[in-house]
């Protein structure tokens, strides 16, 4: 039997309490990364068998016509004769003496690198900072989980499946008759690219305050980078070096291999990296360093509606969205005169011009107004999903259970998303506009580049009640919307060069929409498309009416 000496106060039952031992930094690190690799069993390979085989089709397309040295020369006069084509493809390395290889990399490079950088940002915020706002990741730091694993093993994820990618797309060239040299280069840049975006999201994802603020400041880092290297491309070419996107091109893949491009890139990519495991430690779980600013004891009247309060959630990432597309079609609109310098050049004619209709300046307009509809396609369907997000959240419940009924939620964060669409294309229309009025003087496209746009975004509101309508059917199942964001990225960007047959493109709303300014207002369409997206918005109303929230 244990006693008390004479001075001891304390109970037999009254031990000190040990100090909890913390895990070391990377305990279960192991673990965490095949959880996300079972996570990602769907994702993670439809990532990578859509990035190899669109390189795969691109590389085959590009083999099969361009199979003379005459077919290559003229593809090669027409590419570099031009700044605004350097702006849209790269610096063209390679085309002086032109190969295959060279054409293929002006044809896929730029964009591998962009999509392979998109793919790292939205896959790491996903296993990071989502899963804080989720409250997943403090469930899984209550077990024996170290502070930094779930950092590491989301990079060593993203980093094992950009390796996929990028050795997949070496073996492509290879397998199409292309040099093994320029074959490895080109994934070997792929691979640096991608490590490069793995640290500006594991950056982001500390910063900002959350998951979508981290995805919208990791996507206006790799636009401005974007931007910066189409300045350079078009004009001396040192600007293209302040750019990651543009190193990674100046690795010129089959036209002379310069490999000591790469090791700047890999610099940079771990300098990043180290940086976001630094910041990890000098913030909370589920904070970001940039704290949000506290709002009102009493919410104003201005939240008095559904509508408002979805407008309040989605703004921060709307004005993003609207700087960015803002940026670009200024941009566009500055490059756009140059196009003329292709008027009777045919092979031009083919690349801008579908139908054949207008002049080259105005295809070249058409063609401008397109991307910008599909990029603004990624806004569109993010703003309707933020329906799942709220669901999942469990918020969704609380606001349900007052008088807002479920359509009037559900119209809500459709109508931020149609409306935002409308804006951020009439936006994009009227500053290429007058980018082109600020080089030209001519006022005349700034009311056509408008109607164009606004014309452009009735295929986003088809796009916008799509995604409703799968949302209807099962939040869970709804994240598949993005599937439609791909497809009208290959049919829009690819159509020409994948061949893809007539009914495929059809699938794509823009497809049967007027090429305006190059062609005229057609009314028909535009009901047609307007008359299936009410449909499609009704369903999801009756779809959501019958189904359990939550």
């Amino acid at each position: 039997m244990s006693t008390l000496t004479a001075g001891d106060t304390t109970s037999p039952t009254q031990a000190a309490p040990r100090q909890a031992r913390q895990p070391e930094p990377l305990a279960r690190f192991w673990t965490q990364l095949r959880f996300m690799a079972r996570r990602d069993r769907v994702r993670g390979p439809v990532w990578v068998v859509s990035f190899v085989g669109l390189v795969a089709a691109s590389a085959a397309s590009v083999v099969g016509l361009y199979s003379t040295p005459e077919d290559l020369q003229s593809y090669a006069t027409v590419a570099q004769a031009n700044a605004a084509i350097k702006a849209l493809t790269g610096p063209g390395y390679g085309l002086d003496a032109p190969t295959q290889g060279a054409v293929v990399m002006n044809e896929v490079s730029l964009y591998t690198y962009v999509a392979i950088a998109l793919m790292c940002i939205f896959m790491l915020v996903r296993h990071t900072r989502a899963e804080e706002e989720t409250d997943r990741a403090e469930l899984v730091r209550a077990a024996p989980v170290g502070r930094y694993a779930t950092l590491a093993a989301a990079i060593t994820w993203v980093f094992l499946l950009s390796l996929a990618i990028s050795v997949g797309n070496s073996i492509v060239m290879v397998a199409f008759g292309l040099s093994a040299g320029g074959s490895l280069a080109y994934g070997a840049a792929t691979l640096a690219t991608a490590w490069v975006f793995i640290g500006v999201a594991a950056v982001t994802a500390q910063v900002a305050a959350s998951a979508r603020a981290s995805l919208s400041m990791a996507g206006s880092v790799l636009g401005f980078f974007f931007l910066v290297r189409a300045v350079g491309d078009m004009g001396n070419g040192w600007m293209t070096w302040l750019s990651p996107i543009g190193v990674a091109q100046a690795i010129r893949p089959f036209a002379d291999e310069r490999w000591w491009v790469l090791p700047p890139l890999v610099v940079l990519g771990t300098a990043l990296v180290v940086a976001g495991w630094m910041l990890m430690g000098r913030r909370d779980l589920g904070a970001g360093l940039m704290s949000q600013r506290p709002g009102p004891a009493e919410a104003s009247e201005s939240l008095d509606s559904p509508f408002a309060l979805a407008v309040r959630l989605q703004r921060a990432s709307a004005t993003g969205w609207l700087a960015g597309i803002t940026i670009i079609a200024f941009f566009m609109g500055l490059v756009a005169d140059q196009a003329d310098a292709f008027a009777d050049n045919e092979a031009i004619a083919e690349l801008f011009a579908q139908s054949g209709q207008g002049t080259i300046t105005e295809t070249f307009l058409a063609t401008v107004v397109l991307m910008l509809a599909l990029f603004a396609s990624g806004f569109t369907v993010a703003a309707v999903l933020r329906l799942r997000s709220e669901e999942i959240a469990v918020r969704a419940e609380p606001i349900l259970a007052t008088p807002v009924d479920r359509r009037s939620w559900l119209w809500s964060h459709l109508g931020v998303s149609v409306i935002g669409s409308i804006v951020l294309m009439l936006s994009g229309g009227l500053m290429t506009g007058l980018g082109y009025y600020a080089v030209t003087g001519d006022p005349d496209q700034l009311l056509a580049l408008t109607g164009a746009s606004a014309t452009m975004a009735v295929g986003l509101i088809v796009l916008a009640t799509f995604t409703a309508a799968l949302f209807g059917l099962s939040a869970r199942r709804s994240i598949f919307a993005w599937s439609s964001v791909a497809l009208v990225l290959v049919v829009g960007l690819l159509a020409e060069t994948l061949s893809l047959p007539q009914w495929v493109r059809n699938v794509s709303p823009f497809e049967h929409l007027p090429a305006m300014p190059a062609a005229s207002f057609d009314l028909v369409p535009v009901v047609i498309l307007l008359i299936v997206a009410v449909a499609l918005e009704a369903f999801a109303v009756f779809a959501l009416r019958r189904r359990d929230v939550g």
